[in-house]
């Protein structure tokens, strides 16, 4: 026998020291950290297409008046000497805007985002109109539509920022009543408007910047 063991007593084992958990005000900590990355992620991409309070396609649009007849590939066009209807709708960049008869004679320039031939003709005019101004005092408005998402091009809010486009745009909505009130079906369109509110002309397809002013001269 060994001399000093007392026979029966449990052996001494060393325990480990007991586990932490994480204090609770710095979990608090991580998962505010988490919603505020997930919460800025989320803007970022909202950002990506158009903003976050940018809605492309744009609210039901309103029409006051009599929407302009088709226009046709033949013959004189009917809809010349028509009063403007008033269309009224989602402003690109927020807010509300109208399209119709002014105290000024108007160029209403028609673009959708995914038509080659309108991204042809929109850096043309804003490389004119940095230089120049429409002549007559004309003012120039525009509607975006034809809007789709998975078209390219998309959104046409970035397009337009991004040439440097400062006319007022009427986002137009997923119908495009604006579009069909104005009575154009192919793009880039025009529609020049009289100071008293009637069409003086309608055309389709890019136009030398000349030709715009020069039609814009003529108004009344």
């Amino acid at each position: 026998m060994s001399g000093n063991r007392s026979r029966g007593m449990p052996r001494r084992s060393t325990q480990a020291p007991p586990r932490r958990g994480i204090p609770a005000p710095l979990l608090l900590g991580i998962g505010l950290a988490v919603v505020v990355v997930a919460v800025i992620a989320t803007m970022v991409l909202t950002s990506g297409r158009g903003g976050g309070t940018q809605h492309e396609p744009g609210t039901a649009v309103a029409v006051s008046g009599a929407p302009l007849p088709p226009m046709t590939s033949d013959g004189a066009d009917p809809a010349l000497g028509a009063t403007l209807p008033t269309l009224t709708g989602t402003r690109m960049g927020g807010g509300t805007i109208s399209i119709g008869p002014s105290d000024a004679p108007q160029v209403i320039v028609v673009v959708a985002h995914w038509c080659p031939h309108c991204q042809a003709e929109v850096p043309r005019i804003v490389d004119w109109l940095a230089a120049n101004e429409l002549p007559n005092g004309a003012q120039l408005v525009t509607l975006s539509t034809g809007i789709d998402a998975a078209r390219p091009n998309y959104p046409p809010s970035a397009w337009l920022a991004r040439e440097g486009w400062t006319a007022p745009v009427l986002t137009d909505d997923a119908a495009s009543t604006a579009l069909t009130a104005l009575g154009l079906n192919s793009f880039p369109g025009f529609v020049f408007v009289n100071t008293d509110g009637t069409v003086a002309q309608r055309l389709t397809g890019e136009l030398p910047v000349d030709q715009i002013a020069s039609i814009a001269a003529s108004l009344r």
